[in-house]
C-alpha cells in the first residue's frame, strides 16, 4: 500500500466521487462516522417503535439501516470533506499572505532606512568637507522599485 501511494501525484484523484488522494483518510473517517452514528440513531428509533418478532427482524433492521447509512454518508462525506478542506486552506492561505506582507513591509523598512542611513552619511561627508550637498532626499525622486 505504500509503495502505491507513494507513486501517487500530490492532486491524483481516487475513485467515483473523485476524492483527492491526500484527502482519502479523511473522507474514509467521515465515512465511517457518519454511517455509524446514522445507523446506530435509526436503529435505536426501529427498535424502539417497531416490533422486532425474532432474531430476522433485527438482522433485517441492521442491514437496511446500514445500507441507508451508508449511501447517506457516501454523499455527505465528500462535501463534507471537500468543505473543510476549503474552509483549511483558506486560513493556512490567509496566514501566509498575512506573513508574507509582514515579511515585505519589514524588508521595505529595512531598505528605507538603509537609504536614508546612506544618504545621512553622504551629507555628512559633504558638510565635513565643506562642499555643497544638493542631492535630494531618498523620499522625493523616484526609485526603480516604483
Amino acid at each position: 500500500m505504500t509503495g502505491q501511494r507513494d507513486g501517487l501525484e500530490r492532486n491524483a484523484r481516487i475513485g467515483i466521487p473523485s476524492i483527492p488522494a491526500g484527502a482519502m483518510p479523511w473522507y474514509l473517517t467521515v465515512f465511517a462516522a457518519i454511517t455509524v452514528y446514522l445507523s446506530v440513531a435509526n436503529i435505536l428509533v426501529a427498535a424502539n417503535t417497531e416490533n422486532f418478532i425474532g432474531w430476522m427482524t433485527v438482522q433485517y433492521v441492521v442491514t437496511s439501516e446500514l445500507i441507508r447509512a451508508g449511501a447517506a454518508s457516501l454523499v455527505v462525506s465528500p462535501i463534507i470533506v471537500e468543505t473543510g478542506r476549503m474552509v483549511i486552506a483558506a486560513i493556512w492561505s490567509e496566514r501566509r499572505e498575512r506573513k508574507a506582507r509582514e515579511e515585505g513591509r519589514a524588508e521595505g523598512e529595512e531598505s528605507a532606512n538603509r537609504r536614508w542611513s546612506e544618504w545621512n552619511r553622504r551629507r555628512r561627508e559633504a558638510e565635513a568637507k565643506g562642499v555643497s550637498f544638493d542631492e535630494p532626499e531618498p523620499g522625493s525622486r523616484p526609485t526603480m522599485q516604483q
